[in-house]
């Protein structure tokens, strides 16, 4: 079975044979009747030595290539999980040829006398008749070694009581992954050739193959073509014939219906060099010889597991005694020989992800691919740079003209945004304070109010027959102050509105935040909100137009107050804060305790004509954008959940060794 199992019936040493030489069952009996009349040389009698010993069973012959590579992988697992030398005895039982009752009772005899006095402590088997023959052997010879097997049957102990001590593995052959991979390769294939051989065995793979492959061929409405009954010749002359869109899957070739046996590799070349279409296999041995491909098993990975599953029984593992037949983890490769692929025309885009692919050569194109290119690309090139040459001072003349005419033009544009720009920005202003022209008449009417207060209490100190001049005195004072207070407001009312060019001159954010502060400051107080200041205590300062910049901080002050109109007096409170985040910089921030931003909105409210108030014009924050990134700045805003609506202005600074601006020079107001 190993000629199946291992794929071997594919290999054989020497290939100039096309069969085997049929060596009749009675010869092979009288040998060994003969040899069991004779007495044992005395070195098959003398004592074996203190190291443990395995005795292999095959099925096929150990002369094979293949299996001598198994038995050698095999062989070197036990050694290296033994820690030392390990004596293996291999018998090849040779079944795929010689079979009978006869025959087998004449296997069991020579066994019998032969190893009767070399006891094992372990017995390996391979195929399900070599399992039976071994366990017979073992129940007479040595009824308390373990017993470990290589099965092609999965379902191994469903049809008989499984016997103790017994170990294994399953090596199943994926047919099932060989055809899907055939049809991933070749999508428009329509009937699927099997070509195996007729011996008993075979001939049971084959059932097995067809129930496992029944469903699939049914979903794809593949047409079955059955070439495992054919002799050799008919198999070859029909391989010639075979109609368009089929694919081949190969197993093993031992026998044809004759019975005469062959080599697998031999015919497995005659049957590649004779069929008109695409085959598949599922041993790796085979591969190179025109084979496609499929999910191939590696023997010699089979080996080294079966090794190491036998060093665990030599060494005690009982519980390998109770477990069902595992599979090896080594089968189902998928495998796809390149040059197969270029031999039938298949696009390498068709091979799944994932799939080894072998032999992949390259073509001479591919091979000097990028030489070709290069001469190619160098020729080009040298073309160019003769026809550039000649070209070149017109385009560069050209290129001028074009250069100092866009320019021209990009100044022009630059000066009317800036145009643009300032006006846009003087209405925001005017618009501003158009907004609080209710605020800032109750704050001059307050200093008014007290101008006339004290100077009708200085007339009625004058009139009186005695006269007090300190009170005099003092009203005066009051209606100097209280005049100062409201030349404050207008003067700051008055720069506002003015329309002048912007100047870049040197100020302190902080100075800037507690203008405009004040400013706000009776606004604030009718809105029932509450001011917090958060100044860093030194700054560096920044270069700008201080009109624009109070411009951004009014309007920013101004939507946060707006945002906090559905709140009850008490919860309205603004937070204004300065720092320093990085070097070079100075960042403003304004948060409000509103209901904050929604998502939807947040990344639209720098937006022209874009608002979230109902009276809005959506040109504040795009105007301010506008303003800060004229001045080297950036705006932002962020709607931290919970915590209203956040704007952060970050500025570019003067370097803090040129100029350092002091801490505020204003007294800010702290809320009302």
């Amino acid at each position: 079975m190993i000629m199946s199992l291992l794929g071997l019936s594919w290999f054989n040493p020497n290939p100039s044979d096309l069969t085997r030489r049929a060596r009749p069952g009675w010869r092979a009996i009288v040998v060994w009747v003969i040899f069991l009349l004779s007495p044992l040389p005395a070195g098959a009698q003398a004592t074996r030595s203190t190291g443990k010993s395995v005795l292999l069973l095959t099925p096929e012959d150990m002369a094979l290539p293949a299996m001598s590579m198994f038995v050698a992988t095999l062989r070197s697992a036990l050694w290296e999980a033994q820690d030392g030398p390990i004596t293996l005895d291999v018998e090849s039982l040779d079944l795929g040829w010689a079979r009978g009752p006869v025959y087998t009772q004449a296997l069991h005899t020579w066994y019998l006398a032969k190893y009767r006095e070399r006891r094992p402590d372990a017995l390996i088997a391979f195929r399900t008749d070599t399992i039976q023959l071994a366990l017979e052997l073992r129940q007479e010879l040595w009824p308390d070694i373990p017993l470990i097997v290589l099965s092609e049957d999965g379902q191994l102990w469903n049809h008989t009581p499984r016997p103790e001590r017994v170990a294994g593995l399953w090596l199943r052959y994926d047919w099932r992954a060989t055809v899907e991979l055939a049809l991933r390769l070749l999508p428009d294939t329509r009937r699927l050739a099997f070509v195996n051989g007729s011996s008993p065995w075979e001939q049971a793979q084959q059932e097995l193959l067809v129930r496992e492959l029944q469903p699939l061929l049914a979903h794809r409405g593949l047409e079955f073509i059955d070439l495992s009954q054919l002799p050799l010749a008919q198999m070859l002359e029909r391989a010639r014939t075979l109609p368009d869109h089929t694919a081949v899957l190969t197993y093993t070739f031992m026998t044809d219906p004759s019975g005469r046996p062959f080599v697998g590799r031999e015919i497995a070349r005659m049957f590649l060099a004779a069929s008109n279409r695409p085959s598949f296999a599922l041993h790796d041995t085979v591969m190179g010889l025109g084979f496609i491909g499929g999910a191939l098993v590696s023997y010699e990975a089979v080996g080294e597991q079966l090794g190491q599953l036998t060093a665990r029984v030599l060494g005690g593992a009982r519980e390998e005694f109770l477990q069902p037949l595992k599979p090896t983890s080594s089968d189902a490769r998928l495998t796809v020989d390149a040059r197969a692929l270029r031999r039938w025309g298949i696009p390498r885009e068709r091979v799944p992800a994932g799939v080894r692919l072998i032999f992949d050569e390259p073509t001479l194109w591919e091979r000097y691919r990028w030489w070709l290119l290069g001469a190619l690309t160098l020729s080009a090139l040298q073309a160019l740079v003769v026809g550039g040459l000649v070209v070149e001072r017109r385009r560069r003349m050209r290129a001028q003209a074009e250069l100092a005419e866009r320019q021209r033009l990009e100044k022009l544009a630059e000066q009317e945004a800036r145009r643009t720009l300032d006006q846009l920005a003087h209405m925001g202003r005017v618009a501003a304070l158009g907004e609080l022209a209710a605020s800032l008449a109750h704050e001059l009417n307050q200093p008014l109010a007290a101008i006339l207060s004290n100077a009708q209490a200085a007339r009625r100190l004058l009139d009186a027959p005695h006269t007090e001049l300190a009170e005099v005195r003092e009203a005066l004072g009051d209606i100097i102050s209280d005049d100062k207070r409201a030349g404050e407001v207008i003067h700051r009312m008055r720069a506002l509105l003015k329309r002048e060019e912007p100047r870049q001159e040197l100020h302190s954010l902080n100075d800037l935040v507690g203008e405009v502060a004040s400013l706000l400051a009776n606004d604030m107080h009718l809105r029932g909100a509450n001011l917090r200041l958060s100044l860093a205590p030194t700054l560096p300062g920044i270069l700008g137009d201080g009109i624009q910049l109070q411009q951004v901080m009014l309007n920013l002050l101004i939507n946060g107050l707006d945002a906090m109109t559905e709140l009850p007096e008490g919860q309205r409170e603004l937070r204004v804060g300065t720092a320093s985040p990085g070097p070079g910089q100075v960042e403003l921030s304004v948060q409000d305790s509103g209901g904050g931003i929604e998502p939807s909105r947040l990344a639209r409210i720098f937006e022209p004509f874009y608002s979230t108030k109902d009276h809005g014009l959506g040109m504040g924050l795009s105007i301010s954008r506008s303003i800060v990134e004229a001045h080297g700045g950036r705006l932002e805003a962020q709607s931290p959940p919970g915590q209203g609506a956040l704007l952060r202005c970050v500025f570019p600074s003067v370097d803090p060794e040129s100029a350092h601006v002091p801490t505020p020079r204003h007294a800010l107001p702290r809320g009302r």
